[in-house]
């Protein structure tokens, strides 16, 4: 049978209750809870639906399903993962799986590996089918940024980059990439200043890494600073001697 996941408000008798003093989770009476029905449920009126009429079995599993799908923003999906837990600690190896899930789809392993073989075209069908799927999978937009860019659709290149920064929130290094892969799609369209704000953004979260110092290198040059394109190509050959972009502009 078909089912659908319903949100419903935190009841009042509830908010003090489930307080774990290891972990500190409490109720949060904002965060509305989430639970499967079947979508021919008709017991109540939706006006009469509460927590009450439910089972702990159609709540754990909204909440899973939930996090399975990204339904929600992630500071939701960990709130729900910390709401498990505490209720049936015994299931964190469901949860670790179910976090993974989206990135074993089909869809979007099917667009990597595309993209790879230099398809970008095709890879773009697969991937928007999985950001259907998961419309707050930081990696789907990624993709699709990438894809867009190889394509020279620059400006749609920056939007997903921007999308894939935003769901990857702060701190972690999380966002390098795409803040490097944001910077090329500034750079074609012209923006020179926003290229360089995101190089460096990155750069600060990964100082070895070999793409950003390149593309510093690549944007110093388009500056015409010459020197300053040569100390940046330089110090990427001290990290790896084989980067083609600094060998190339080095005449290495």
């Amino acid at each position: 049978m078909k089912s659908r996941v319903i949100f419903l408000p935190v009841p009042e008798i509830m908010r003090e209750q489930f307080v774990s003093a290891e972990t500190g989770f409490r109720i949060d009476p904002d965060i509305p809870i989430p639970a499967e029905i079947p979508c021919d449920f008709d017991e109540l009126s939706a006006d009469n639906l509460s927590i009450d009429n439910l089972s702990v079995k159609m709540i754990l599993c909204g909440m899973l399903r939930v996090i399975e799908e990204k339904q929600v923003d992630q500071n939701w999906i960990d709130y729900y993962c910390n709401f498990i837990l505490f209720l049936r600690p015994d299931i964190i190896t469901k949860l670790e799986e179910i976090k993974n899930s989206s990135l074993n789809d089909e869809n979007y392993k099917k667009a990597n590996s595309l993209i790879r073989e230099g398809k970008a075209q095709e890879s773009l069908i697969c991937i928007r089918s999985f950001i259907e799927r998961y419309p707050l999978e930081r990696n789907g937009w990624f993709v699709l940024g990438w894809a867009l860019r190889i394509l020279g659709r620059f400006k749609d290149g920056e939007a997903a980059f921007r999308k894939a920064i935003e769901l990857g929130g702060e701190g972690g290094g999380v966002n390098c990439e795409a803040r490097n892969e944001l910077a090329i799609c500034l750079m074609e369209s012209g923006d020179i200043k926003g290229a360089q704000r995101e190089l460096e953004a990155a750069l600060k979260e990964d100082p070895e890494n070999i793409k950003i110092i390149s593309n510093l290198g690549v944007l110093a040059a388009r500056k015409g600073e010459k020197d300053k394109a040569a100390a940046f190509f330089r110090a990427a050959l001290e990290i790896d001697g084989n980067d083609p972009v600094a060998k190339q502009y080095l005449n290495c």
